[in-house]
């Protein structure tokens, strides 16, 4: 049987052969394992790409099947959450500069569609996508020609293929009688499987939205949560309701933590991190930007079973950092605040590493 794994096949950089040769099966990535400083894109060779490189490759790709998956092809949710799990980890295994990340990321979505009971036909993933991918080209290079760039017929080299520049014509629409739409369809049928293959054909992705829905609801029926502040008062100059304010402060919470959670889809915490525990942090993130607080002075490790305070924080970091550029000196100073309530917590608890932690196996 371990024979018959190790025939299993991988994709070989281009140009595309008949059939992929043979490699191990690659397991799935472990969160105690992860390391950024030793990703295949980061330690390949000749042309090793910086972690902080790679990082944006992950992101800029996410944002690309975020919209191909929600406005184009009309995918729910959870498959864009579950496409982009495959993606991430995918390239956990591979490197960037062997293989089209857009071409990934079409294989992702088609593989996601069907996972979660939403399947797309494969002819519209590759001309919705391909679409997507051709306006974001052209709109890339009249950039370059306004500031005096390369070529007008030529794609930029971050958007175009490992081996080869892509020629822009000025259309959007691909022929399917084409030989670029034949050679992107036997891709992506073949990325299909080299992506079963390198996440071990684990197809049962849990995300954080659920385990963020409980939590919200649980830590609501218990009314363990308040607002720092009280709000202010309406404008007949009567107080808000407790019930009111109740109501108020979890649907602010329940819709801080979703967006935080869609944030933390753009960096390789899938890779690193339970679901659970990702959504933990989330509506940690959520109460700290909604100025909400646990009664009574609570600690907030009290509330949120299952996660360390090094476990939080470094969660929570990671999204912050990445919110951060786009929030300006909101985000700046929500960053801080937190840094400086994690520390507190850390000192709080004794620096205990191995405190409440959610069983994963």
């Amino acid at each position: 049987m371990q024979d018959r794994e190790r025939t299993m096949a991988t994709i070989p950089p281009r140009p595309l052969p008949p059939t992929p040769p043979s490699t191990d099966l690659l397991a799935p990535v472990l969160p105690s394992t992860f390391d950024e400083n030793h990703l295949p894109s980061v330690l390949h060779q000749p042309d090793p790409m910086t972690p902080e490189a790679e990082r944006q490759a992950r992101r800029r790709t996410v944002r690309f099947l975020e919209e191909a998956g929600q406005r184009h092809l009309r995918l729910p949710r959870v498959a864009i959450a579950t496409a982009t799990v495959f993606f991430h980890r995918f390239y956990a295994k591979h490197c960037f500069q062997q293989h089209d990340r857009f071409e990934v990321a079409m294989a992702c979505l088609l593989l996601a569609g069907k996972t979660e009971e939403s399947p797309k036909k494969l002819d519209l993933v590759i001309r919705e996508c391909w679409k997507l991918r051709r306006r974001a080209q052209q709109q890339q290079q009249q950039q370059r020609l306004s500031q005096g760039g390369e070529s007008p017929n030529t794609a930029s080299p971050s958007m175009a293929s490992p081996t080869s520049a892509v020629h822009l014509d000025g259309s959007t629409q691909l022929d399917p009688k084409s030989e670029e739409y034949v050679r992107l369809k036997e891709r992506v049928l073949l990325l299909e499987r080299v992506i079963l293959h390198t996440i071990g054909f684990e197809l049962d992705i849990s995300h954080p939205y659920k385990y963020l829905a409980e939590c919200v609801q649980s830590l609501n029926v218990k009314r363990l949560l308040e607002y720092a502040s009280p709000p202010p008062p309406k404008p007949d100059g009567s107080n808000v309701s407790r019930t009111s304010q109740n109501t108020q402060l979890f649907q602010d919470l329940f819709q801080y933590a979703m967006n935080f959670a869609n944030d933390s889809m753009h960096t390789s915490l899938c890779l690193q991190f339970p679901s659970s525990q990702i959504a933990m942090a989330c509506v940690y993130l959520s109460a700290k930007y909604c100025n909400i607080r646990p009664v009574g002075g609570r600690h907030w490790m009290e509330l949120l079973e299952g996660i360390t305070v090094e476990d939080l924080g470094c969660i929570s970091v990671q999204i912050l950092e990445l919110v951060q550029p786009r929030r300006g000196a909101e985000g700046e100073a929500a960053l801080k605040r937190v840094r400086r309530d994690l520390e507190e917590m850390g000192k709080e608890s004794g620096g205990e590493k191995d405190g409440k932690r959610l069983k994963t196996g």
